[in-house]
C-alpha cells in the first residue's frame, strides 16, 4: 500500500585548528539567499504529508523535517566554507564536496558535473532485474560496465511494493515503469542527444478497446478509476497493494500470447506474472474490463511520448529556464537533484546531506536556488531523506561519498548512473 554556483575565485577566511586557511572556491559564490536565517537551532518539525497527495511529499520515507528559521532581510547567506574533496574519476566527470557554515546551520553537499559530449561518457537509469526490486545504490550501480558515479533516483513505495512512483526507461530501450500523468516530471534524453526536464507522459492502450483507459504500467499502484498493465518485469504480483487495499470494484484479466486466459476479482499476490496482467480499479473501469472474456484476442501497447532514449522521474521541477518553480522554504531534508546546463553541456547532480549535526539539509527553495547558482537551466528534485546517496569511483573502488542519514545504506529501486567506456 502506498504510504507513505559562472565560476569565480573567492577567498574564504576560516579558523581551522587555530590557523588561518585560505581556500580557493571554484564553485558558486556561496549558498543561495534562501539560506539566510536568524537562528541556528531548530526543533519544530514539519507537518505530516498527505499520503494521498504525492505532491506534498518531501521524501519517500515521509519523515517530517525540521522547519528552517525565517529569512532575515539583508542577512549574510554564508559564514564560511571549505572544500572537502575535488577530483575527476574519469574524463569529463568532476566531483566536488563542500562544508558550509550558514546562519541556518552547517551544510555538507557534493556536486557532480558530467560533460555529456565527452566520448565514452553516458548518463543512464540504474535499476535492478525487476521494477520492484530494491537494493543499496552501490550494488545497483555495480552492474553497469564502466560505472563512474551514481545516485538514488525516483520516489518509491517504500512501505509496500518497493516500486518507483513515476517513469523509468534505460538506454537499452527497456521501459521499466510508467504512467500517463501525475508523476511525470522527468529528466530525459531523446534519440538526437538533446536533454529535457519536464513532463513526459506515457501513451498506452488496449488495441481495439479505446474505452479502456490505461493509466499505469508496472507502477506501484493503479490510479483510482484507472487501469494498470503488469508483466514479469515488475516482479511478483502485489495483490491489494496495487489498489491501496481497495477490494471492491476491482477486476483483473490475464493475457497470454494475446489471448485472455483468465479473469477474476481477487488480485493475485506474491505470484509470478505470466503474460500480461491487466488490473482495473473502480466501478467503470471494472465493467469495461469485464468485456474481455476468456478467449478474447487482446493486444496491449505502451510507450513514452516522443523519441525518448532514457528517462527518470522525480516529483517536482526545481528550475525551468533558470527560474525557480518551487516556493517551499520550510522543511529541511537530505536532498538529491539533477539539472542540465546547456551552456557548458553538463549534467549537474547535487547531493545534500541532512538530518545530522554536521549538515542540516536543504529546503526545496534552497535546493532550487543552489542548482541555479551551479549553472543549471532546468532542474528536477529526486528522492531525498534516507535515500540520498552518492557513490563514485575513488582509488579504484566504488565508494559512498556522502553520509546517508539513516546511518546505513537504504535500498532503493532505481537511480542515475554515470559510466565511462572509451
Amino acid at each position: 500500500m502506498l504510504r507513505r554556483f559562472p565560476e569565480i575565485l573567492v577567498l574564504c577566511l576560516l579558523a581551522t585548528a587555530g590557523a588561518l586557511v585560505f581556500v580557493k572556491n571554484d564553485d558558486p559564490a556561496g549558498p543561495p539567499a534562501a539560506e539566510q536565517a536568524g537562528a541556528t537551532s531548530v526543533h519544530e518539525l514539519g507537518p505530516k504529508p498527505d499520503p494521498d497527495d504525492p505532491h506534498t511529499w518531501q521524501t519517500s520515507d515521509q519523515v517530517p523535517g525540521e522547519i528552517a528559521p525565517p529569512v532575515e532581510p539583508g542577512q549574510r547567506a554564508l559564514i564560511s566554507r571549505t572544500k572537502r574533496l575535488d577530483y575527476s574519476p574519469a574524463p569529463g566527470v568532476t566531483i566536488t564536496g563542500w562544508d558550509a557554515r550558514t546562519p541556518r546551520g552547517p551544510v555538507r553537499y557534493f556536486v557532480t558535473r558530467v560533460k555529456w559530449r565527452t566520448p565514452g561518457i553516458s548518463v543512464d537509469v540504474a535499476h535492478g532485474t525487476r521494477t520492484r526490486r530494491v537494493q543499496p545504490v552501490p550494488d545497483m550501480l555495480s552492474s553497469t560496465p564502466g560505472v563512474i558515479a551514481g545516485t538514488n533516483g525516483d520516489f518509491y513505495d517504500i512501505s509496500d511494493t518497493g516500486a518507483p512512483l513515476g517513469i523509468g526507461r534505460d538506454r537499452n530501450g527497456l521501459l521499466l515503469n510508467a504512467l500517463d500523468s501525475g508523476w511525470n516530471n522527468a529528466i530525459s534524453q531523446n534519440t538526437e542527444g538533446k536533454w529535457h526536464v519536464g513532463e513526459l507522459p506515457m501513451v498506452a492502450e488496449v488495441v481495439g478497446h479505446p474505452e479502456i483507459d490505461v493509466t499505469n504500467y508496472n507502477s506501484a499502484r493503479v490510479k483510482v478509476d484507472g487501469t494498470g498493465i503488469y508483466d514479469w518485469r515488475f516482479g511478483r504480483s502485489a495483490g491489494w497493494g496495487w489498489t491501496d487495499l481497495q477490494t471492491r470494484n476491482v477486476r483483473w484479466v490475464r493475457v497470454v500470447d494475446h489471448e485472455v486466459v483468465a479473469t477474476g476479482t481477487t488480485l493475485p499476490n506474491r505470484t509470478r506474472i505470466q503474460g500480461t496482467l491487466i488490473v482495473a480499479r473502480g466501478a467503470l473501469p471494472s465493467r469495461r474490463l469485464a468485456e474481455l472474456t476468456v478467449g478474447s484476442t487482446v493486444r496491449v501497447r505502451r510507450h513514452l511520448d516522443g523519441e525518448v532514449r532514457m528517462a527518470l522521474t522525480g516529483n517536482s521541477l526545481l528550475l525551468k529556464k533558470r527560474q525557480p518553480t518551487v516556493s517551499d522554504d520550510g522543511e529541511m531534508h537530505p536532498r538529491t537533484a539533477v539539472g542540465v546546463d546547456r551552456d557548458t553541456k553538463e549534467i549537474i547532480i547535487l547531493v545534500v546531506d541532512g538530518r545530522q549535526t554536521f549538515s542540516r539539509g536543504y529546503t526545496m527553495l534552497e535546493l532550487a536556488n543552489m542548482m541555479k547558482r551551479l549553472g543549471a537551466e532546468d532542474a528536477l528534485n529526486l528522492d531525498g531523506g534516507g535515500s540520498t546517496t552518492l557513490a563514485a569511483q575513488k582509488r579504484g573502488h566504488l565508494k559512498v561519498i556522502n553520509t546517508p542519514s539513516d546511518g546505513f545504506l537504504r535500498s532503493v529501486p532505481n537511480g542515475l548512473v554515470v559510466s565511462y567506456n572509451p
